[in-house]
């Protein structure tokens, strides 16, 4: 069995949705992963403010997302049971809890939160409570700065409601969160989401290896320019000990824009074998959030395209999002689409679809994809960066489509279903070869360099930091 470096294993991203996407799916199958071959148990650490963890962790459970080693824990649901040392405050503090009556989150019968919100509906202050309705902190997010403007002020409450310490914004907690949880002890924190790594490049400690795993594209749809939500944390990646990439293009595409720095890995998804059901395989399928990035529409059009020539042709679409009542408009009631929403299970339908299609304008990995891949069930991708034309050998393994081209995704659908099954049954035999070759155990071994190459550098980075410090030291003294 592949042993990880020593040392506590954080996972770090900002929540866990119900319908979740392929982010919150890698994180999971990689925390199990660690837990189960690698040993290691993995705490996921959520910050969202609206997180319902008991029903998250249930659902989790249910699904078989969570091994016995993985335990999911929120930040604000974690404040009502316990303290945590900050600013000490006391009665005088002049915060004033949200009175009953104002607008509520509940859960299962019980008050979770009171929030307030001004005139444009902007979140002013979030109170959380304990089951017993009593105050276990207050999120202020109008408190009067010195300068005139505003900031944002969290103070957290003892067992009766009472003040008892303040942190002045919000990542000063987070910080404090980290610091308790890992008690100075040696730890792996992982941080996924792009919204945490903001606030992780700054997190500095001698005893906390930061990684930073970037999931999807750090391009915009036209691959000319970083991404806004991409450029603080690029402009800062030599805070981390290391940043991974799921594919080697990613990983070459970032140093060519930062330089060649050293702490630049390449890690995949690892992908489990699936066993297909035994007999003829039939028709398409879509597994996607329905928002804009993932261009459904596209795969609805190429559907009722290839429907035209190929009567009996289906495409059923599992996912759910913003886009859903446009794209069941598109899709009509009578055609050969169906949309069944999310589904926890509808990776089955991997093991009996015969194709897969994906039309994302952009991707990290295109997990699904190789999932597919593993099952048997051959890719129609776009081309777009990054993951498809590193997983995909095109007309060997599934087939590669100019992006955007929703005649050629079309042609190819028709080709593709209406192939010799003597050559189709070659291409699937070849795409779980390919599939293979993310195994797990593979995987495993890439993540255990990978966190030994980070903890090396964190330690000789510690070493330059603590003679820097000295140096200033010295010369406050002189």
């Amino acid at each position: 069995m592949t042993a990880l470096p020593p040392g506590r294993q954080l996972v770090l991203t900002w929540g866990i949705p119900r319908a979740y996407g392929g982010l919150t799916a890698a994180l999971l199958q990689r925390s199990r992963l660690f837990d189960g071959r690698g040993g290691t148990p993995v705490d996921v650490l959520t910050c969202d403010d609206r997180a319902d963890t008991v029903s998250a962790e249930a659902e989790l459970s249910d699904r078989a997302a969570l091994s016995a080693g993985v335990r999911v824990r929120n930040l604000w649901d974690w404040l009502r049971d316990n303290d945590l040392r900050g600013r000490p405050v006391g009665p005088s503090a002049g915060f004033s809890p949200l009175p009953d009556g104002s607008a509520e989150d509940r859960a299962h019968g019980t008050v979770l939160r009171r929030v307030r919100t001004d005139a444009r509906g902007t979140v002013q202050q979030v109170d959380h409570l304990r089951p017993d309705g009593t105050l276990a902190a207050s999120d202020r997010r109008d408190v009067p700065a010195p300068d005139g403007g505003v900031r944002r002020v969290v103070v957290t409450c003892d067992a009766d409601g009472s003040p008892r310490a303040a942190w002045r914004g919000v990542r000063t907690l987070y910080a404090a969160w980290l610091d308790h949880l890992t008690g100075g002890q040696p730890t792996f924190l992982l941080v996924d989401s792009k919204a945490m790594a903001r606030f992780a490049a700054g997190y500095r400690r001698p005893h906390v290896v930061v990684v930073h795993v970037v999931h999807g594209s750090h391009l915009t749809d036209d691959g000319a320019a970083l991404r806004p939500s991409r450029a603080e944390v690029f402009a800062r990646l030599g805070a981390f000990d290391a940043v991974v990439f799921c594919t080697a293009r990613q990983a070459r595409d970032v140093r060519r824009r930062v330089g060649p720095l050293p702490l630049l890995a390449v890690v995949p998804h690892p992908v489990s074998r699936v066993e297909s059901r035994p007999g003829p395989r039939d028709g398409a399928v879509v597994l996607a959030r329905l928002e804009g990035i993932k261009r459904v529409e596209d795969a609805v059009a190429a559907a009722r395209g290839a429907a035209e020539t190929v009567p009996g042709l289906t495409l059923d679409v599992y996912g759910d999002g913003p886009e859903r009542e446009r794209l069941s408009a598109l899709a009509g009631t009578d055609g050969p689409v169906r949309l069944h929403g999310f589904a926890p299970t509808a990776r089955e339908a991997l093991t009996s679809a015969s194709v897969l299609l994906l039309t994302s304008r952009s991707e990290a990995f295109s997990l699904v994809v190789a999932e597919a891949m593993a099952a048997g069930c051959l890719p129609i991708a776009y081309d777009v960066p990054y993951g498809p034309r590193e997983l995909i050998r095109h007309g060997r393994t599934g087939w590669l489509v100019p992006a955007g081209d929703v005649a050629r995704l079309t042609e190819t659908l028709v080709a593709a279903v209406t192939t010799d099954e003597r050559v189709l049954t070659r291409m699937r035999r070849d795409a779980v070869a390919r599939a293979a070759e993310l195994d797990e155990s593979v995987v495993l071994e890439r993540w255990s360099a990978t966190l030994r190459r980070a903890a090396r550098r964190h330690r000789m980075r510690e070493r330059t930091w603590r003679f820097r410090e000295m140096v200033r030291r010295r010369l406050r003294i002189g």
